[in-house]
């Protein structure tokens, strides 16, 4: 068997209303669908998700299409290796690309095998994956509302964003936690918009309404910053946007910074190198639970199935599927108390529905991840809210 085209399809899909974060504002789920086809007959599915798709999409196109295409997709790792060392000199964009050009080959060996991605994984060791309640930045009554219909919904986990306001922020905490009870798991993440004292102060604050973790305080580079936040409150600490790769890994575990890593396959290269950090993390006694750049129901089914698989994921996961209108599944992905039970069909069970694919990326338009339209002259400077 031979690859004999990647195709890809930049696709952007609407929120129900914007995301207000630390760092702006987001009113869509932009994202690279992957295609490879093969001579006979099978094509397997993926998805790069990230900060720029167009450029995503020309990396995938133009540098790694040509070292793909006729190949035998079972030498994946092989054709991994190709890309990984072609994209030395550029590694963060192209382990983008590469995320996405792995799951669809991982799908298509799931395809060829006749077998669930997650056996080529290491196997299943839970039969669902838990997903926890996002909350953005708004009025503390506007979240208190969204947490009781989440807990209503039978989620044990949110997830508030905070970051631009400490002192709204512990009323939307507070809010949030007279809302749900104390049975109810709560943290909240700032993107890494706050200083070292800040920090420490404002978790201070907010510890108080039992904060399951705080995720990334502080700025990504400053791994001895966060280890100081981490060493001065009672709060388990994650690292988000300081754990992109398996050397980002290494070095906060060094410092013993985090108890937690934020993995995303996007930002690690892939869902194998993913499943590295997190080896990784089992061995070094830390957590892990997995991001999301606002996939569509195929890189959620990819994350699925990466979790599946592994022994330490122990928390609900992020997923921005209940803010999107639409999907590109044939039949979208059901919840079930915020959880989603982990497909048997072969690769990642992706039934892929072309007219959806065509209606949204009919329309692609790149929209700016660090911008509020609604405060044209709002700058996010991470690590620098005093």
């Amino acid at each position: 068997m031979k690859i004999t085209a990647v195709r890809t399809k930049a696709i952007k899909i609407p929120f129900h209303k914007g995301e207000k974060w630390s760092g702006g504002t987001r009113y869509s789920a932009p994202s690279l669908i992957i295609q490879i086809e093969t001579d006979e007959g099978l094509i397997g599915v993926g998805e790069s998700v990230g900060p720029t798709i167009p450029v995503i999409q020309t990396v995938v196109d133009k540098e790694f299409a040509p070292f793909v295409v006729g190949r035998d997709p079972m030498e994946m790792e092989s054709i991994l290796h190709r890309l990984e060392e072609y994209c030395v000199n550029w590694k963060q964009i192209g382990y983008y690309g590469m995320a996405g050009i792995e799951m669809a080959l991982l799908d298509l060996r799931g395809k060829i095998l006749n077998t669930p991605a997650y056996n080529l994984l290491g196997g299943k060791v839970k039969q669902e994956v838990a997903f926890a309640g996002y909350i953005f930045i708004d009025k503390p009554e506007v979240n208190a509302e969204e947490a009781r219909k989440f807990a209503a919904a039978g989620y044990t986990e949110l997830k508030l964003k905070v970051g631009r306001d400490i002192d709204l922020d512990t009323k939307r905490v507070k809010a949030v936690r007279e809302a749900v009870g104390p049975a109810m798991k709560i943290r909240i993440d700032a993107n890494q918009n706050w200083s070292v004292p800040t920090a420490i102060k404002a978790i201070r604050q907010m510890e108080k309404y039992d904060l399951q973790m705080v995720e990334q305080p502080t700025r990504y580079d400053d791994v001895d910053g966060m280890a100081a936040v981490a060493r001065a409150v009672d709060v388990p600490i994650i690292a988000d946007e300081g754990c992109a790769t398996y050397e980002d890994a290494l070095r906060l575990i060094d410092k013993r910074a985090c108890a937690c890593f934020l993995v995303y396959p996007s930002e690690a290269g892939g869902i194998l190198k993913a499943k590295q950090i997190v080896d990784l993390a089992n061995h070094a006694g830390i957590w892990c639970v997995t991001g999301s750049w606002a996939e569509t129901g195929i890189g959620t089914l990819g994350n699925v199935h990466m979790i599946a698989s592994s022994r330490n994921f122990p928390f609900a996961n992020d997923t921005h599927l209940k803010f999107m209108k639409g999907d590109l599944l044939r039949d979208e992905l059901v919840f079930n108390d915020g959880k989603i039970a982990v497909p048997d069909r072969p690769g990642f069970g992706i039934d892929l529905d072309i007219t959806k694919l065509n209606h949204f990326g009919s329309d692609f338009e790149r929209e700016m991840v660090f911008y509020d339209p609604q405060d044209p002259q709002f700058q996010p400077r991470i690590g620098q809210i005093l």
